[in-house]
């Protein structure tokens, strides 16, 4: 029987390459082939919009956009090498011919190839498949994907895959969105199986192993989650990859980044996301995607549109997500000219991911992809909770809880689930006649502790949950003060086990350009018993004082403190003290003459945040002074009673002092403004286990 190609082409997927490859496409595959250095090519497919009968997602083309910024202007990529299919463009056929043309026909021995996939998931006939644009009748085979990434000429390739394979009945994981297609595929398109069969007919993969790398959201049993709400709405794994390659100098190896990508997902999603390699380990020594960066340094932004001499676009590539959400107008980002000039600009407002600013000087030439560090953070001086309602609330649920949260002057907003970032949710157990009102997580977890009893009243349950709304909102504050990719001190911390098994060592951007970058050792999971201990290496001139936050899988905020008297004693009651760091020197935390600071239960996911300043606390230590005491207990760690106080007053002992300011309609700007060089906030995340 006579096949067209038309038919060869749906039936194979191969036509492209075996019939005929386009005029255009084998003049650039000629062209590659003369080339002297090698071709950096990307495929970035991103599909929110599926069609009546599968609810849309929202932060695919968020995921695109995020790959595409960081492949041009961060690691070089040419815009004519990036080939992105989003929408409705995302057929199942649009893909794979896409992947055959643009990847396979040009890709020659020691080209940098990337491949990125945002979407539903699901399984069909047992095999795990990506949902396309043309429905779920047309779900691509993810084995096909891997067997089409083998048929390539280069081993430099790298497939990141935020998606998930689980079926999920529930659209929502608290106030995330599952990108887990709710059914399986009963019946997977028989083209699928052909495709597959036509590949390894027609190349020889039988011994040809697949050395490249390929980066999953989740783990196969596990289910993958995008940021649902104002700022941004992207892909969870895909925000904190592009975020950390943004800032990360030099590129560490796969086997240095990954433990940081999987503590810093869990730290949004508790363990139900942990993202996952998905090849053997000879290729975990290489960077990831396979090259280093074209700019020796990263940054929080970049420039994406410039409208007048003074006036441009930037898009916040480079923020951590609790930092992107609160960022404020008047922050002022810069870069250092050929020059040596530090030149600065102001954010005048900002949507999601996307700003406005302004030059600061008149005399400054910019270019679109110019890699922008943070200078001067500003935040709202009012900063409170976004509190969400669980789908399972009533109505009238929702009426009493709204009034009675307007009346918490902590709360700024109450939404429902999807509206927007939330920094906790309150829901019920059973029905509604139970009462058991609860604190949720962002990511649905409960939040220990905050579980009430049978028939409580909606509006009780929330003034009981007072305290721990204070708690929350002070972890929220001490996150805004993480800054050690842009921290302007000279700072190397590490925290490491004392037998050496557990290591992270994290220096600040003003030195890791030249001296070392992030590392990680054994992924950073602690069992309980373990002793830790910090070395700080201060480079600046000058000397710099120390506190140690632990936040611990329950939320209680503990502080690891010094005494002023007598820093080498802990079972006095003499006044708390910051821990100093003399200048060009190292220290230890604690020494051999402290003692021993092992790791204790709760177990879960912990958080220690260690924040340097040039200045000794002077506020902090007067209320935690004024508030707390050892009372004579051999420990280091003090259980605060006044966590919002204690958060507020950090940020009062590290804000700059900018007086009072009016905007151009004599309105009084009330803000808290942060100078970048004058504090390191480190945030350690691990896990505690048995």
């Amino acid at each position: 029987m006579k096949i067209t190609r038309r038919e060869f082409v749906q039936q194979t997927g191969w036509g492209l390459l075996t019939l005929a490859i386009s005029q255009g496409t084998l003049n650039r595959h000629l062209a590659a082939l003369a080339a002297p250095n090698p071709r950096k090519l990307a495929l970035l497919v991103g599909i929110d919009q599926y069609g009546a009968n599968i609810p849309p997602l929202h932060g695919c083309l968020t995921d695109v956009e995020l790959q595409k910024d960081l492949l041009r202007y961060r690691f070089g990529f040419q815009d004519a090498d990036i080939v992105t299919l989003t929408g409705q463009q995302a057929s199942g056929e649009a893909i794979k011919s896409a992947f055959l043309e643009h990847l396979i026909a040009q890709a020659r021995l020691g080209d940098v190839v990337i491949f990125h996939f945002s979407g539903y998931g699901s399984l069909g006939d047992r095999k795990e498949v990506f949902i396309t644009a043309d429905g779920a009748e047309n779900a691509l085979l993810k084995e096909n994907i891997l067997l089409m990434a083998r048929c390539l000429a280069t081993d430099k390739f790298s497939l990141i895959f935020d998606s998930s394979h689980l079926p999920q009945p529930q659209p929502y994981l608290g106030n995330l969105r599952i990108r887990s297609y709710s059914r399986t595929i009963t019946d997977p398109n028989p083209a699928e199986l052909t495709f597959a069969a036509d590949i390894k007919t027609r190349f020889n993969l039988k011994n040809k192993p697949s050395n490249g790398v390929i980066l999953a959201a989740a783990k196969p049993e596990q289910i993958a989650l995008e940021l649902s709400g104002n700022s941004p709405n992207a892909g969870l794994f895909t925000y904190d990859l592009t975020q950390y390659l943004w800032q990360v100098s030099p590129s560490p190896t796969i086997a240095i980044a990954f433990p940081h990508l999987r503590h810093l997902v869990a730290s949004h999603s508790s363990q139900q996301q942990q993202p996952a390699i998905l090849t053997g380990n000879q290729n975990n020594s290489a960077p990831p995607y396979h090259i280093q960066p074209e700019k020796s340094r990263g940054g929080a932004a970049i420039v994406t549109n410039l409208i007048d001499e003074r006036t441009l676009e930037v898009n916040l590539v480079g923020l951590p997500l609790e930092i992107l959400e609160n960022y404020g107008i008047n922050s002022c980002l810069s870069f250092i000219e050929a020059t040596g000039q530090e030149i600065s600009l102001k954010i005048l407002s900002r949507q999601g991911l996307k700003a406005k600013a302004q030059l600061l000087s008149a005399t400054a030439s910019l270019e679109i992809g110019q890699i922008l560090e943070e200078k001067l953070r500003v935040f709202p001086s009012k900063i409170g909770l976004i509190v969400g309602l669980d789908s399972n609330l009533t109505r009238i649920e929702r009426v009493d809880a709204t009034s009675t949260f307007a009346s918490l002057p902590d709360v700024a907003a109450v939404v429902n689930i999807g509206e927007q970032t939330v920094d906790c949710l309150l829901s019920r157990v059973g029905g509604e006649e139970t009462g058991n009102y609860q604190l949720l997580s962002p990511n649905g977890s409960l939040i220990i502790g905050s579980l009430g009893a049978a028939n409580e009243a909606i509006k009780s349950g929330i003034k009981r949950l007072q305290s721990q709304l204070e708690t929350l909102l002070a972890c929220k504050l001490w996150h805004l003060l993480i800054n050690q990719e842009s921290s302007g001190l000279a700072v190397i911390v590490t925290l490491e086990s004392l037998d050496q098994t557990y290591i992270s060592t994290v220096p600040t951007q003003k030195i890791a350009g030249s001296r070392g970058t992030n590392t990680a050792k054994n992924d950073l999971i602690l069992p309980v018993g373990t002793e830790i201990r910090y070395q700080i290496e201060n480079q600046e001139e000058q000397p710099l004082y120390a506190l140690i936050l632990v936040l611990n899988s329950d939320r209680q905020p503990l502080l690891y403190c010094s005494h002023s008297e007598n820093p080498d004693n802990f079972s006095n009651s003499s006044p708390l003290a910051p821990f100093v760091v003399a200048a060009k020197t190292k220290a230890t935390i604690p020494n051999d003459r402290q003692g021993h600071w092992k790791i204790s239960q709760p177990k879960g996911i912990r958080e220690n945040i260690l924040i340097l300043s040039r200045h000794p606390f002077p506020k902090t230590l007067t209320l935690l002074n004024a508030t707390q005491s050892l009372k004579g207990e051999a420990t280091q760690l003090l259980t605060l009673t006044n966590p919002l106080e204690i958060a507020r007053a950090f940020w009062s002992d590290l804000k700059l002092d900018l007086g009072l300011k009016m905007d151009s309609s004599g309105s009084v700007i009330d803000e808290y403004a942060f100078d970048l060089g004058t504090w390191s906030g480190f945030r350690f995340i691990y896990q505690v286990i048995d």
